[in-house]
């Protein structure tokens, strides 16, 4: 049996696509969207080997941060970044993130230990 923690959170960002085709122009300059993130990292016990409550509140600081700094990253690159920051805070374990534009089409990434969690 496989067990996951599971945290939701959101933040207020910019950011465009500078290369975007020309029926969808309008995403070549800088606007508004409210990010959702679905972070899940395997554990090895069901004890609050990692608690939510503190795990919720470092990605939350971490990716508000993130988006203070950038202004130009793909849903893709926020949940791979997403993922790299996990495994560096908490250590070699499966993790995975799906990130969102307003809680409607975005990307999931997996790093290379998901299929071994």
């Amino acid at each position: 049996m496989k067990s996951f923690i599971v945290v939701r959170l959101q933040a207020e960002g910019f950011h465009c696509w500078p290369d975007a085709p020309s029926q969808i122009a309008f995403l070549r300059v800088n606007h508004r969207h409210v990010f959702h993130v679905k972070l899940r990292i395997g554990v090895a016990h069901d004890d609050r080997e990692l608690e939510f409550i503190l795990v919720k509140r470092a990605a939350q600081g971490w990716f508000e941060a993130r988006l203070r700094s950038v202004d130009s990253s793909s849903c893709e690159q926020l949940a791979k970044s997403f993922v790299r920051w996990a495994s560096a805070t908490y250590g070699q374990r499966p993790v995975a993130c799906e990130v969102s534009e307003d809680g409607e089409n975005g990307a999931e990434v997996f790093n290379d230990l998901w299929s071994a969690g």
